[in-house]
């Protein structure tokens, strides 16, 4: 009888290393598993400089679920303008992203390195992501606000993108301020705008309107402000190098890590749906002191701005 018990606890307890070794087996597997489930990503570039280099590198250092393939626009052009099989498309610049919408993948799409200018000039999709280069108004505002102290803010938009009217109420109630904005038609002189404008208000707002700030108008409208001894702020820091007093903008690093936080998070959740348009969420701020001087301005310390604009983050 004892034997036979003895029997048992043996058979017992080789059913359990059995059992212990067999899991072991699963568990050394789940790794190999995971690498296997890795999204393909194709990454187009509508061109191969720096600033989209940058962002693909952050792109790919923060988002270790995906396996990706860089292409630039060209060398998808030469292969007779087909798609490698992906699970998802990442495109940066615009020729890029109206490349791909022509060719409407059935897959999910984030397009990069656009501003809301252009977004508005081309129609969406269900299935297309947008992040802009642009920063949501209320920022901007804001940024004016805490670096200069000033409430009366004069803009110039194209009658295309102009500001709703009870937009501009919500945002003069809500910020204490009053924005003036101005309408811009063809044929319009920018220069002329400018001066009108600044004769009302105590800083002129830069936004990405192609229209109005190009690169034959942008000199004049510069100076017209020098002249008038009142401060041009920016979306772009190649403005504050040729004259803008600020700019609050998304560096090339900044972009390719909110790229990579919105696709990390449609990997993670198959069933997450993304919103269509997404402003920038990262930012910083450049400052041209030698205009600071000339305009006899004492700038706050660029930490603690930053600091303050990022606890408002409005979106």
């Amino acid at each position: 009888m004892t034997g036979f018990f003895f029997h048992r606890w043996i058979s017992t307890l080789l059913a359990g290393k059995l059992l212990l070794l067999s899991l072991s087996g699963v568990l050394l597997l789940l790794p190999l598993t995971a690498v296997a489930e890795k999204s393909s990503v194709l990454i187009i570039k509508s061109s191969d400089n720096s600033y989209f280099n940058s962002s693909v590198e952050q792109l790919i250092q923060h988002s270790p679920q995906a396996d990706f393939k860089i292409t630039t626009l060209d060398a998808l052009q030469q292969e007779n303008s087909t798609l490698p099989a992906s699970d998802y498309i990442v495109t940066l610049g615009l020729d890029a992203a109206n490349f791909t919408y022509h060719l409407n993948p059935q897959i999910p799409v984030i397009h990069s390195y656009l501003t809301e200018f252009q977004l508005q000039q081309h129609a969406g999709s269900m299935r297309h992501y947008v992040i802009l280069l642009d920063q949501p108004l209320p920022r901007y505002l804001s940024f004016i606000k805490l670096l200069l102290g000033t409430d009366r803010i004069g803009l110039i938009k194209n009658r295309a993108s102009a500001i709703d009217p009870v937009q501009i109420q919500n945002l003069n109630a809500s910020l204490g301020i009053e924005l003036d904005q101005r309408l811009f038609s063809k044929g319009d002189n920018p220069v002329n705008m400018v001066r009108e404008l600044l004769q009302k208000n105590d800083v002129l707002l830069s936004l990405p309107e192609p229209e109005v700030y190009n690169r034959n108008t942008l000199k004049g409208i510069l100076l017209t402000a020098y002249r008038q001894n009142k401060p041009l702020i920016s979306y772009s820091p190649s403005q504050v190098s040729s004259g803008a007093l600020a700019a609050i903008y998304s560096s090339p690093q900044n972009i390719g890590r909110q790229i990579a936080a919105l696709l990390n998070r449609m990997l993670q959740d198959k069933f997450y749906k993304p919103e269509s348009v997404y402003f920038a969420s990262e930012f910083d701020i450049k400052f041209n002191l030698n205009v600071a001087r000339s305009l006899a301005l004492e700038l706050p310390d660029k930490d603690e701005l930053l600091r303050k604009l990022k606890q408002g983050q409005p979106q």
